[in-house]
């Protein structure tokens, strides 16, 4: 190989290469860092990722260093599957080592990750497949090596590339965490247009707050002169001036007008690049047009193969080149200089001249298909420029069946695009192919549906229909349930019930099993689709039940799971859980490899925690992570799964498991944002019972950016944040003596409680009825504070209307009796109803917090109906064991019940001390503060001023902390204070 390379100086870079050395210096500190580096052609992208490499390469003091980069490159506009993908890993994997890179990823991630690395040892048989599972593999590779390794990872021009690998950069791009990775993206923003693959991409890294886009803009007039001088030019200051009125200040063509020396300057930019490649012998031309038809960079033994020439005037060329710093030395291989010069190159050769070498490309790369198969759509591309359809179809054939088998499901579907395109060019198209057109084309569109394009889907759907014969009837009903989805997918729910009627009406009574599994595909997704507006007449479950039995009877296993799982979504919304469980688990009995069984179990486990199954749901959740890691998708379904067990946990009173499940399924759910709500919900309300209020408010408050998007458009977000949030008003309600301030709390409750009325919560009582106990709770406290009496009258006929609906199960018989208690509450003390609503609470199939919470209602009934020593008993239990079970802060407002009532509970005069330290734990940090405050003797402006809030603010903070650790006055707050001082502060 011949060796040789040229660097231009860098001038009027300080602010952008400033932006990538915080970005540098952020990931050297554990924090992950993206800058998108963006310009025209020629504006010097590549130079100043060179010279972050160079000062990286120098870093000293921290984690080792260990770049990687990927270069994509130009081969038409579908291209070779993570071509920049494959060489960045490889570049990962020589840099850290072997034992090093397979040790970063767990056995399933080796598995995903063979099919870009085949060195890495033979794919097993039945390894799992899918882009989601090969993004969740690169991403477990990076988060684990960046532990100890800084990590920077570099891939440019984006603008070539392939689909596969922008599919998969927009997942990583907003999942990706690790700890010391640096990662830089550069594209040619000049050739992003409106309509371009990468426009999507672009548009996620722009939302994200935690990308730098850095834009490279032309040099200024000074500092294109001090290039000028820099590179050595002697010429005069008109030279000068003139030279930098053509160049427009960008650096490429600055360097190459000052390579002509004294000769003429060219008229047009084209004439500018190819100046330097004409005052080349015909030798070294010759290696360059050979060059520019392989693209960017071309390695030296395939150049050698294609250029046509002998071995010595294929090197004397590529020295003369070299020299003339047309091109440079790459590893094993040559790339121009820039990409304009092999655009400009290319462009100039005379079409029977590029068909050769095209063709000569092809040859090389078609004998190195068996080894190297993601090759097949670089020799497709060749095929294509060289004019030779047959084979170019041939080779995207290849390429499609790659694509697929790398997990690379954006490329494939280009590629399947090509192939239809070219269909009727080639006599033979079928037998090449394998299958049919139509047959393609169904499963083309159903690729489409799956990358969220469903009106791509429908656009080949309906294309196809002009290819079908009449009398093929199975091929018609296939095209007309592709349509039903996609249009389905569009939301244009009554064209898509016209397509699912179609094609029913052509297989029914069919029995062969393709014509069976579509006809339950159709019928399962009628069910789905079906609600009283546009199916009055058709009741879900009974379609579903249809479905099923047809599926059944197909044998098919994927129209099984999919009758299974939409009969089950109808019974669930139907509130008849029961047989939502026994459907879905007719999908777990399919082989544990099949996704479908991966996405069931997070429905069983789901079910099974609105059965009040909670022991049950955490089990099968547990089985479902397991199987979800198995086939590589631990970061997703797995994630899922694992928010369910840790609700389970959270309804069972272990805050422990709750807050730790939750917080790290939510790490990696931060692209699913209906997944991610649920898991800050839940963890918010476990804290909130947890006696961790203001903790809970706070991640309420943390979420609001995302949460404002989930809840205008997810019912179940939404019926469960006005639990949430009714409930956090109500619990801090319950210790607030301030009558202003209850006020406001009550009718914050009512509020977020009243949305119980609306559509969505009264047709779903399955979900709806989660929210009753807090619903049923602020208007028996509106009725007790005589507050709010209309608002109130109104939230209560919806519960009404709600407990009327639910079906006879464990869980609603239980919060039926709690409705009924706080009833009977809002028309004076009862304790048989808080003692009835205790025992069916304690049966354990609604969250356990309700136990304590009936049982705390029922001491106090007790005594108001004069039965102190019956009070005292229950006040001690639910003191002793409230906080162990998650529910503190009913441990506390029994605490204060007895404190209220001058009644000492057992376990108060050995150990007071620690009751009162329990209560000052309790407290926040700023109620913390302004005890201390309070203790110094400080009034309530004193402290207002010490702390920069108002007064009344300071008033509200004093009143709260009376109420928390039980003081009657401030002198007793004062008291406690300095007999413990802050626990937290020891």
């Amino acid at each position: 190989m011949i060796g040789g390379t040229s660097r231009a100086p860098m001038i009027g870079r300080d602010a952008e290469l400033g932006r990538l050395r915080e970005a540098f210096a952020a990931g050297r500190g554990g924090d992950p860092a993206i800058v998108v580096l963006r310009g025209e052609a020629g504006i010097g992208k590549t130079r100043i990722v060179q010279e972050l490499l160079t000062e990286a390469a120098a870093a000293r003091g921290g984690p080792p260093v260990v770049v990687a980069t990927g270069q994509c490159i130009d081969i038409g506009e579908i291209g070779a599957a993570y071509t920049p993908v494959r060489r960045l890993l490889r570049e990962l994997r020589r840099g850290v080592g072997d034992e090093a890179f397979r040790a970063a990823a767990a056995r399933s991630v080796l598995a995903s990750l063979s099919a870009l690395l085949p060195d890495l040892g033979p794919e097993p048989a039945g390894a799992p497949r899918g882009a989601d599972i090969l993004a969740e593999a690169v991403e477990q590779v990076v988060e684990e090596l960046s532990r100890t390794l800084h990590l920077v990872l570099v891939i440019e021009d984006l603008h070539w590339a392939d689909a596969a690998t922008i599919a998969l950069l927009r997942t990583l791009a907003v999942t990706l965490r690790g700890e010391h990775v640096t990662t830089v993206l550069t594209y040619r923003s000049d050739d992003v247009g409106r309509g371009h693959p990468l426009r999507p991409l672009i548009a996620e890294l722009e939302r994200n707050r935690s990308v730098a886009m850095v834009d490279l803009q032309r040099l200024k007039r000074d500092d294109t002169a001090v290039l000028v001088t820099e590179l050595g030019a002697a010429v005069s200051g008109e030279e000068i001036d003139e030279l930098i009125a053509r160049s427009d200040g960008v650096p490429f063509f600055v360097e190459e007008l000052v390579a002509l020396g004294g000769a003429e300057l060219p008229d047009t930019l084209r004439d500018l690049v190819l100046a330097r490649v004409e005052r080349l012998s015909p030798d070294a031309r010759e290696a360059m047009s050979a060059l520019a038809a392989g693209g960017v960079r071309v390695p030296h033994d395939l150049l050698e193969t294609v250029a046509g020439v002998d071995s010595g005037t294929l090197t004397r060329g590529l020295r003369e080149a070299l020299a003339a710093q047309v091109i440079v030395a790459d590893g094993d291989g040559y790339a121009f200089r820039h990409a304009l010069i092999q655009e400009t190159v290319h462009d100039e050769l005379l079409p029977s001249e590029r068909a050769a070498l095209h063709a000569r490309y092809a040859d090389a790369l078609d004998a190195g298909l068996a080894a190297a198969p993601e090759l097949a759509a670089e020799v497709a591309e060749h095929r294509m420029q060289a004019r030779d359809v047959p084979r170019a179809f041939d080779a995207t054939v290849s390429a499609y069946a790659h694509a697929k088998a790398s997990a690379a499901p954006a490329a494939a579907v280009r590629l399947g695009e090509r192939l239809l395109e070219l269909w009727p060019q080639v006599g033979d198209a079928d037998a090449r192919a394998g299958t049919g057109r139509v047959e393609l084309a169904i499963e083309i569109g159903g690729q489409w549906r799956d990358l969220s394009e469903a009106a791509r889907g429908l656009r080949i759907a309906r294309e196809a229909r002009t290819w079908v014969d009449d009398d093929d009837v199975l091929a018609r009903a296939a095209l007309h349930l592709l349509a039903f989805i996609s249009l389905s997918n569009l939301t244009r729910h009554h064209e898509s019930l016209q397509e699912a009627r179609a094609g029913i009406a052509l297989i029914e009574g069919r029995d062969d099993a393709a014509s069976l599994a579509t006809h339950a595909r159709l019928l399962s997704g009628l069910a789905a689709a079906a609600t009283s507006d546009l199916a009055p007449s058709e009741d879900r479950r009974e379609l579903g039940r249809r479905a099923l039995a047809l599926a059944e009877r197909s044998g098919d296993e994927q129209a099984v799971a999919s009758a299974a799982s939409h009969f089950a979504w109808a019974a669930s919304d139907a509130g008849d859980l029961e047989a939502a469980l026994n459907s879905v688990r007719r999908i777990t009995t399919l082989p544990s490899d099949n996704p479908a069984v991966a996405n069931a179990a997070l429905f069983e486990s789901d079910i099974l925690v609105r059965l009040g199954r909670y022991d049950e749901a955490i089990a099968a959740g547990t089985v479902g992570i397991q199987r979800a890691t198995r086939i590589g998708l631990e970061r997703g379904i797995g994630a899922m799964i694992a928010a369910n067990v840790g609700e389970a946990h959270a309804a069972k009173g272990d805050v422990t498991s709750t807050l730790g499940v939750l917080g790290r399924a939510g790490a990696h759910l931060t692209t699913t944002p209906p997944f991610q709500s649920f898991t800050v919900r839940i963890r918010a309300q476990a804290l909130s019972w947890d006696d961790r209020g203001e903790q809970a408010a706070q991640l309420r408050r943390d979420a609001h950016g995302f949460l404002d998007v989930v809840l205008a458009e997810d019912p179940e977000e939404q019926i469960g944040w006005a639990e949430v949030d009714a409930e956090l008003a109500l619990n801090r309600l319950e210790s607030e003596p301030d009558s202003a301030a209850r006020t406001q709390l009550l009718a914050d409750a009512i509020e977020r409680a009243a949305t119980l009325g609306e559509g969505t919560f009264t047709q779903d009582s399955g979900l709806s009825r989660r929210i009753l106990p807090a619903a049923a709770r602020a208007v028996a406290t509106a009725a007790q504070d005589a507050r709010d009496a209309a608002s109130a009258t109104a939230l209560r006929a919806d519960v009404d209307r709600l407990v009327a609906a639910l079906r006879r199960d464990a869980p609603s018989t239980a919060y039926r009796a709690l409705v009924q208690a706080e009833w009977a509450r809002a028309e004076g003390p009862d304790p048989d109803a808080w003692r009835a609503a205790a025992e069916v609470a304690g049966e354990g199939f609604i969250p356990h917090r309700y136990r304590h919470y009936a049982r705390f209602r029922l001491a106090e009934a007790l005594i108001a109906a004069g039965r102190r020593d019956e009070a005292e008993a229950l006040a001690t239990e639910i003191v002793a064991d409230a906080r162990a079970q998650g529910a503190a802060v009913v441990a506390r407002w029994a605490q204060q019940l007895a404190s209220r009532a001058n009644m000492r509970i057992a376990g108060m005069d050995a150990a007071p001390a620690a009751l009162r330290e329990a209560s000052v734990s309790a407290l926040t940090p700023r109620e913390r503060q302004v005890l201390a405050l309070v203790a110094q003797g400080l009034t309530n402006p004193e402290i207002g001023r010490r702390l920069f809030i108002s007064p009344k603010t300071a008033s509200v903070h004093v009143s709260a902390i009376l109420a928390k650790v039980g003081a009657a006055n401030r002198a007793e707050a004062a008291a406690i204070y300095a007999a413990l001082g802050d626990p937290h502060q020891s």
